[in-house]
């Protein structure tokens, strides 16, 4: 053995210092044999480990909860791609384990996973799974070869300092010797059983149970850790598949961050999160953009406004900035919809004691139905601000009756979850009630704002025209063309 030959005094070394460890088992065993006492010590051992049960199925439980796969859809992925998910689930769960070396078997499930994904984008394709472009196809290595370094090193004991020949030293003794030792295994193991049951019965029948105890426990712990790889790697093939054939590799994330800087940049500032302010007249928009600034943006009259959308910069103290954009009410029929697609998060206005409600109920039926159809884009966050619970006839409070009754009309009405239904209260001269309830939704719809706004300037990128990919081949052809020719 050449590795043998080469550390030999490393190996005598640690021989040296291993043998007297060693021989307390043996002389052990050798004290327990001569004094027979070794009944004594297998009815011991037998129960010990009956006494751990208890403790073994808590081990177990807390085992499972810390290996379980991690299950939830990623907050970038739209209806579409959740759907994908949902199919990836249910074949991680659907597959038996893996055993240790199966290796075929496990590359055919990461291809069959790839071609699960594939087919949910692109189910007419003759072939889904080719249905990539060069660029994303490296990025897909990039990225794949990341997480898996990250998960090695969260996961891989010693990882770090194992090198791959002494792994693949390792493998080729495995080769080498493996099924000579597991033949002998196989024919002295149940040899020496045998012998120790024709020796000694009672103590052969202790030291069998505490056998089966050990291995049953040492069975569920394999069997968990291979049903866990193999969920495992689903899983990951699923998530990175999905990513791959929705179009987020299309650019990696610097990239993005960049795009994003450089839309920025176009404005001269970072902008904050665009808010579409839609809703009837005279349903107090204008009262609360004044509330939300915390001063007068908007003069407050009975007459509808009419003309160009207009934006509002809204920098409260302690709170983070938006922009408003404010829809007049006489267009709300005719440019809600399209504004609705260009904003980051959409703020409807609508008074609680407004006895129509059909110019409403189509407005918001018609980004409904928008939405149904945007499987492959984000659809802005939508809340609600209920305004004029101060005319309800009842003391301002939440729990009052006729704002809880008013708040689950104005939802059932115009079909929204009675949780993104705010109250509110704007009084003229007087301070607003409840508008801290309001901004607390919007801050916390912010993240999602974010990723709509992402999602829209990845693909208004994705679509840039067909002139300028054709000028950029041209260049990338010139100057190939002048390095072929010498010209520099």
């Amino acid at each position: 053995m050449t590795w043998l030959r080469r550390f030999w005094p490393e190996a005598l070394l640690a021989l040296l210092l291993a043998l007297p460890w060693a021989a307390l088992f043996a002389l052990g065993f050798v004290w327990l044999w001569n004094e027979g006492r070794v009944l004594e010590w297998a009815l011991a051992s037998a129960a010990l480990l009956l006494a751990g049960l208890p403790l073994r199925r808590l081990v177990r439980r807390r085992a499972e909860a810390r290996l379980a796969p991690d299950l939830s859809p990623d907050p970038r992925w739209d209806a579409e791609e959740e759907e994908a998910w949902a199919k990836v689930k249910a074949l991680a769960e659907a597959t038996p384990p893996l055993g240790w070396e199966e290796a075929a078997r496990a590359e055919s499930l990461a291809r069959e996973t790839i071609v699960l994904v594939a087919r949910h984008f692109h189910p007419k394709e003759a072939d889904p799974v080719a249905h990539v472009t060069l660029p994303e196809a490296l990025l897909l290595g990039e990225l794949v070869s990341r997480r898996l370094r990250r998960w090695v090193l969260e996961n891989g004991a010693m990882a770090s300092r194992v090198r791959v020949s002494r792994v693949l030293w390792a493998k080729r003794q495995y080769d080498r010797y493996g099924a000579l030792a597991a033949t002998a295994w196989k024919i002295g193991e149940p040899l020496w059983r045998a012998f120790r049951f024709a020796k000694n019965p009672p103590v052969a029948v202790a030291q069998e149970v505490s056998r089966a105890l050990g291995g049953q426990a040492a069975n569920l712990l394999g069997e968990r850790l291979r049903r866990v790889a193999t969920q495992e790697l689903i899983l990951r093939t699923g998530r990175t598949a999905i990513d791959l054939y929705a179009g987020h590799l299309r650019r990696s994330a610097s990239e993005l961050a960049a795009l994003i800087r450089e839309d920025a940049a176009a404005a001269e500032a970072e902008p904050p999160p665009r808010l579409l302010l839609a809703g009837p007249e005279n349903a107090g928009k204008s009262s609360l953009l004044n509330a939300l600034a915390r001063a007068t943006r908007a003069h407050v009259d009975e007459a509808p406004s009419r003309g160009a959308l207009r934006e509002h910069l809204v920098e409260a103290p302690g709170r983070p900035a938006f922009i408003l954009a404010e829809l007049p009410p006489a267009e709300l029929e005719q440019r809600f919809l399209g504004e609705a697609r260009r904003a980051d998060m959409i703020l409807w206005v609508a008074s609680a004691t407004a006895r129509d409600r059909r110019a409403e109920q189509q407005a918001l039926a018609a980004l409904r139905g928008w939405a149904a159809g945007q499987k492959r884009r984000r659809v802005p966050p939508f809340l609600l601000a209920m305004t004029g619970c101060d005319r309800l006839g009842h003391p301002l409070s939440a729990s009052a009756p006729g704002v809880v009754a008013a708040r689950a009309a104005l939802a059932e009405a115009l079909e929204l979850p009675e949780e993104d239904v705010i109250p509110l209260a704007l009084p003229e001269g007087m301070a607003a009630w409840n508008l801290n309830a309001l901004e607390e939704r919007l801050e916390a719809e912010r993240e999602r704002a974010r990723q709509v706004r992402e999602a829209r300037l990845a693909e208004r990128d994705h679509r840039r025209p067909l002139l300028r990919e054709l000028q950029a081949l041209g260049r990338g052809a010139w100057k190939g063309a002048r390095r072929l020719f010498g010209g520099g």
